[in-house]
Order: C-alpha cells, then sequence, then structure tokens
C-alpha cells in the first residue's frame, strides 16, 4: 500500500504541476490579447472621412432640430481632418442664438479627436437669398478647452470670426 500511494502521491503532483502551467500560460495569452486590442487601427482617408461625417451628423442631429445641415467639407490631415459644416439658421435669429448654438456644436465635437480644426458656416435668408452670415473657425487647442469656457469667449478665440452686416 504504501507503493501504491508514492505512484498516486507523484501522479498528484504531476497533475497540479500540469494545471500551474496551464492556468500560467492561459495568464500569459490573455494580457497579450489585451495588448493586441489597445492597437490603434489605421482608417484610409474614406474610412475616416465617414466616421466624422456620422459623427458631425450625429451631433447636430441631437443639438438642433429645428436647423438644416447644408453641406459638411473635409480636408483630410494624416490621421485627423479639418472640418466645415455649414447650416441654414433659422429665419429671426441673433448672434447670440448663433453663439450658443455653436457652442452647443463644439462641445460635441470635441470629443472626437479626428477633427483638426473646425468651421462653422451659418445662413439665413436675406432679402430672399440664402447668405452667409456667421463664420467661426476654431484650432484643436480650442476645441479641446471648449469646456472650460463661455459661448461668449468664442468671438474671441476663434481663429476666423466673420459676421455679417443682416445679424444684429
Amino acid at each position: 500500500m504504501n507503493k501504491f500511494f508514492k505512484v498516486m502521491l507523484i501522479f498528484l503532483t504531476f497533475f497540479i504541476s500540469i494545471l500551474l502551467v496551464q492556468f500560467t500560460m492561459n495568464y500569459i495569452n490573455s494580457e497579450k490579447n489585451d495588448k493586441v486590442g489597445e492597437v490603434k487601427v489605421q482608417l484610409s482617408p474614406e474610412e475616416l472621412q465617414t466616421q466624422t461625417t456620422i459623427a458631425i451628423t450625429d451631433i447636430i442631429l441631437n443639438q438642433l432640430l429645428e436647423n438644416v445641415i447644408l453641406n459638411i467639407d473635409f480636408k483630410p490631415h494624416k490621421d485627423q481632418q479639418d472640418v466645415s459644416l455649414y447650416l441654414q439658421g433659422r429665419e429671426f435669429v441673433s448672434e447670440d442664438t448663433l453663439l450658443k448654438d455653436s457652442y452647443n456644436i463644439l462641445k460635441d465635437v470635441s470629443k472626437n479627436e479626428t477633427i483638426r480644426n473646425f468651421t462653422l458656416k451659418w445662413y439665413m435668408l436675406v432679402k430672399n437669398k440664402n447668405t452667409e452670415i456667421l463664420t467661426l473657425s476654431f484650432s484643436q487647442d480650442t476645441i479641446a478647452q471648449v469646456d472650460s469656457l463661455s459661448y461668449k469667449q468664442l468671438k474671441k478665440l476663434a481663429t476666423h470670426y466673420e459676421k455679417h452686416e443682416a445679424l444684429n
């Protein structure tokens, strides 16, 4: 019986060793898989533009139900893009209202890291002609800090600010 006990003990030790090796290998492989998942996939310019278009459209749909998107232009720069958004404002709108609406859009745009520079062009009917009444352009630095700003600061922080005389 003593011999049988020794054989069983050796077999049990061998079995536990195999389980420990298997557990260690699974643990190491799971860490490698996590690292593989962290790698950023390089998007083609078309995929990047599509992804940004969807993000911008979602932002506008959530923020401005009464305004119409006229156009969205993209200019690629490596893994980022310059985006120009053309919006139709309501018939009777003030500069303050457009700045508030622009601020709300910028807050959501700041969450999208694929946008390098962002331009908003607001249009409105002036004497029965669709006229560009307000243009605001922002650099990536301004977009990144928009949460700590007020909508009243947008005029000063814009890299380009142009207001039509009809907007008062």
